[in-house]
Order: C-alpha cells, then sequence, then structure tokens
C-alpha cells in the first residue's frame, strides 16, 4: 500500500535534517519509521552497509553485492541517490561493471 501526504518546503527541510540526523536513507524511510516507532530492518541493512564501506581501504573499488551479499533493489536505489546527492561523502560512482552493476570507489 502506498499512503502519500504533502508537506510545505519549510516542512521538507525539517523532515530532511531529521532524517540527516538519524542516518536514514531518505526522508520517506524516515516518516515511515517515525510513524510506527521503529526502525525498518532496511534502514539497519544500510546503516551496516555505509559502516562496511567506512572500513574498506581509499580507492577501493565495489558493487553492494561485495559489501553485502543479496542487497535488495531498495537499498541499491537509496545508496546511488545518495553518493549521487552527496549525502554519503568520500565515494564516487565510477559507471557500471561488465554485468551492468552500478560500480563506487571509496575516495
Amino acid at each position: 500500500m502506498r499512503i502519500q501526504f504533502t508537506v510545505t518546503e519549510d516542512e521538507l527541510k525539517q523532515l530532511t535534517k531529521k532524517a540527516m540526523e538519524g542516518n536514514y536513507p531518505s526522508v520517506s524511510e524516515y516518516c515511515k519509521c517515525s510513524s510506527l516507532n521503529k526502525n525498518t530492518s532496511y534502514v539497519k541493512l544500510y546503516n551496516n552497509l555505509l559502516e562496511k564501506i567506512g572500513r574498506l581501504p581509499k580507492n577501493s573499488e565495489f558493487v553492494l553485492r561485495d559489501i553485502i551479499a543479496t542487497p535488495p533493489a531498495l537499498i541499491g536505489r537509496w545508496f546511488y541517490e545518495n553518493v549521487k546527492n552527496g549525502r554519503v561523502k568520500n565515494l564516487e560512482h565510477i559507471g557500471k561493471d561488465e554485468g551492468g552493476v552500478e560500480k563506487y570507489r571509496k575516495l
């Protein structure tokens, strides 16, 4: 089921700030977890992914399945978007591997 609601620009700024402070991968995931008063397994998995990447050596190249055996597509989308918009620091998207999977480098 999909639930939608409208917020003002100021409310979006507030929600974005809270999502970033809580290390949520997206504002919508923050809203979902906040309203249910719990973290989803995807939030834990996403944060686990970030922790493992943080321990990689500089200049490491990887695809998400190198870090998590079977990453859900939603995790991949969040990660790609957050690298692209700068929320995930010290990483760059470097294209796709031979199988068409998004590839990254730790800076």
